[in-house]
């Protein structure tokens, strides 16, 4: 079983918006702006009868300005300068960026604010206050990411511990060592210890955050063995995975596949003849593939299935990679008889 030491838990990222947010973030500044021009009419229409200005420039310019700077700031000055890092960079840019606004609002409204710098003196107090605000929403949503990540992480321990004394495989597990013993087959002994190493690493495992693939490949291996062992010669098991030299260095979530391969040797092996199940998994530059084939259960076979493991492993894979992750559950278009399963993941 896995013998590489265990990493510390380790600090959760922030979780970006799905597409399907975008729109509301729209809808949201739209509303802003809209309040804010409002509320801009507003205030000049307190003013007195005798001040003279130009009305429609000053909000066309106040406003063209604002979004200028708040936009000019945090989709572009921000992500390259700010949170690289580059502090001095960033305040140089900030002010040139405030200098082109400046000169931009003289070209447009000319005698607007005549030397006064009042425009980039206003733009540097927007990109300021919209780099303040940034800061608070990001720290908002990386608490709540937190706080959601924390929950799953705790519902997934529980459905782990659930699953190490999980009554059909352990008996199914108990069944065949007891068929063997009967007749002192030597693989007694091997299902013994390959039972017992899963189970001490669930127990271990799911105390980290993260654990090293090369000791999740060497749980698959040894469970696709144990698994060898009890159906016999009427289910065959292939199992490609790569040397451990080629995941060194590599970390996973624990069990991060446990569902998806107890999918593959659930339905798959229904068939009394036919049953099969196929791993491989493959890393290239980070870029990790898991595909599992399995047949598909008799069309007489009623005895179906929740799709917990499945759904929960979707959750868990939208949570802990989001945006780096493809997962597809569906029957082999290639083959009709077939079910296949295909996870990519950049790690």
């Amino acid at each position: 079983m896995p013998k590489h030491p265990l990493p510390a838990p380790a600090a959760p990222a922030l979780v970006l918006p799905a597409r399907r947010v975008w729109p509301l973030l729209l809808l949201r500044d739209a509303l802003i702006w809209t309040s804010l021009l409002l509320f801009m009419r507003f205030l000049m229409a307190q003013l007195p009868p005798g001040i003279q200005y130009d009305r429609e420039a000053t909000l066309q310019e106040f406003t063209l300005v604002t979004m200028g700077a708040a936009y000019g700031n945090n989709l572009v000055l921000v992500p390259r300068l700010f949170d690289k890092g580059r502090y001095g960079w960033y305040a140089l840019a900030l002010l040139g960026w405030a200098l082109v606004l400046e000169l931009a609002s003289e070209l447009l409204w000319p005698g607007l604010h005549p030397g006064t710098f009042k425009t980039a003196t206003n733009a540097v107090f927007t990109m300021l206050l919209s780099l303040g605000l940034l800061m608070v929403w990001r720290t908002v949503a990386q608490r709540r990411n937190l706080l959601r990540r924390n929950l799953l992480e705790r519902e997934q321990q529980l459905r782990l511990l659930e699953a190490q004394v999980n009554p059909h495989f352990l008996f199914n597990t108990l069944n065949s060592l007891y068929a063997l013993s009967l007749t002192q087959s030597p693989q007694t002994p091997d299902m013994l210890l390959a039972l017992a190493g899963l189970m001490r690493y669930q127990l271990e495992s799911t105390k980290h955050a993260q654990v090293p693939l090369a000791d999740e490949l060497a749980y698959l291996r040894d469970y696709a063995r144990l698994q060898e062992l009890r159906l016999g010669a009427r289910c065959p098991v292939t199992l490609v995975l790569p040397a451990e030299e080629e995941v060194a260095g590599l970390t996973v979530p624990p069990l991060l596949f446990l569902a998806l391969v107890e999918n593959a040797f659930t339905y798959g092996t229904r068939r009394a003849v036919g049953s099969f199940v196929a791993l491989e998994l493959t890393v290239q530059e980070r870029h990790l593939t898991l595909t599992l084939r399995n047949a598909l259960p008799p069309p007489t076979d009623q005895q179906g299935g929740t799709g917990t493991g499945l759904s929960n492993t979707r959750q868990r894979l939208a949570l802990l990679y989001p945006h780096r992750h493809r997962l597809l559950a569906a029957p082999n278009p290639a083959a009709p008889d077939q079910f296949l399963t295909q996870l990519t993941l950049d790690l």
